[in-house]
């Protein structure tokens, strides 16, 4: 089709898709703007363009098939049956809208344009793993770079600056737990905050995983709510979790329903999306807007550091971490700036008001 003029004087280049059956601009298929400041710009945009669709169609594999092999060949699939379901719901909204674009077609252009506005960017994590694929050796190396690769793209501070609730808001919450959602919901909450247990792996509890003897909860398994399955814990092996006072209480207190240590109404064991109807009516209720991973995992960080005094090492091995201690330093450990400085001071006295003979001099001399 012939370029036409635009009320502000530039032209428009559009080509005919077969794929698609529609008439495209040519900035779907090159990139780059689709109007130019002349007819004759336009038409040389068009013609590229059209050149590029019949060497697309004749030789390239689509953004489309690739995508298609890419979710359901077992050889591109992801240790964890919730990656592979993630990863299919990260990508299908792209290739629904460049799925006949071939795939070494992706470029910065599209790129820009896909997240324009700060939108989509939860999908850059699955499309670069896509791509990524694409370029490898078991993928065809149908492309030679990931555009989605070295985006420079913030995702933001993401928990760093998330203050924890404090011991007072923890409390609060449990107690409103035992008033609009149930014991059993009070209980799994009170565990999560004084052991740092994560959700699913709490959700997944058995009765038989708890020594009481020991004062240890054997971490075994997780139940994936994506996936639907219960799975190894996120790390991918077993450890073993601290049984704190307060968790030890909260268990004890429990009746044995199930196999599982916390169960719902119909005596099946917590799911995501069961938690969630429950912790927004506590969370409403308390008057405390944070999430529930801040009120557990994040809060169990905290306490320890804080209030346990235990050192950064020990509350990383207490939450399953094998970095030594460095999350727990720069992330969950949330030094508590008015405990560090009554610290301080309570330290300064207990060194004594002894002022050394070469201070002695100073004063005397000041």
């Amino acid at each position: 089709m012939s370029p036409h003029q635009l009320p502000s004087g530039n032209w428009r280049g559009q080509v005919y898709d077969p794929s698609t059956g529609q008439n495209v601009s040519v900035s779907r298929v090159l990139g780059g703007p689709g109007t130019f400041p002349t007819k004759r710009a336009a038409r040389r945009a068009e013609f590229q363009a059209r050149e590029s669709l019949a060497e697309r169609r004749s030789t390239g594999v689509t953004v489309r098939e690739f995508w298609e092999r890419w979710t359901t060949d077992p050889l591109f699939a992801r240790p964890k049956a919730s990656s592979n379901i993630r990863n299919h719901e990260r990508t299908r909204g792209f290739v629904a809208k460049y799925g006949s674009f071939s795939t070494d077609q992706i470029g910065d252009a599209i790129v820009a344009e896909w997240l324009r506005g700060g939108q989509h960017k939860s999908t850059i994590h699955g499309l670069r793993a896509m791509f990524n694929d694409a370029m490898s050796a078991k993928g065809g190396r149908l492309i030679q770079r990931n555009p989605f690769a070295r985006l420079g793209i913030s995702t933001g501070p993401g928990r760093r600056n998330q203050v924890p609730p404090t011991e007072d808001q923890i409390w609060s919450l449990i107690a409103t737990a035992q008033e609009v959602a149930s014991p059993q919901f009070a209980a799994w909450l009170q565990v999560g905050a004084f052991t740092g247990v994560r959700p699913g792996e709490l959700d997944a509890l058995r009765l038989d995983a708890i020594d009481y003897e020991a004062n240890r909860i054997e971490v075994r398994e997780q139940y994936s709510s994506t996936a639907r399955q219960f799975t190894l814990p996120k790390n991918g092996k077993a450890r073993r979790a601290p049984l704190t006072v307060p968790a030890r209480q909260a268990l004890l207190a429990l009746p044995r329903e199930s196999e599982f240590c916390f169960v719902n109404l119909r005596g099946e064991h917590w799911t995501a999306s069961a938690r969630s109807y429950h912790w927004k009516a506590v969370r409403a209720g308390a008057r405390w807007h944070g999430d529930l991973y801040l009120a557990t995992r994040h809060f169990a960080g905290w306490y320890m550091v804080n209030v346990l005094e235990m050192d950064s090492e020990d509350v990383a091995i207490a939450l399953g971490h094998t970095d030594g201690g460095n999350l727990v330093r720069t992330l969950y450990g949330h030094r508590d700036e008015e405990r560090a400085l009554d610290r301080a001071v309570l330290a300064s006295q207990n060194a004594g008001n002894v002022i050394p003979i070469s201070r002695r001099a100073w004063k005397a001399d000041s």
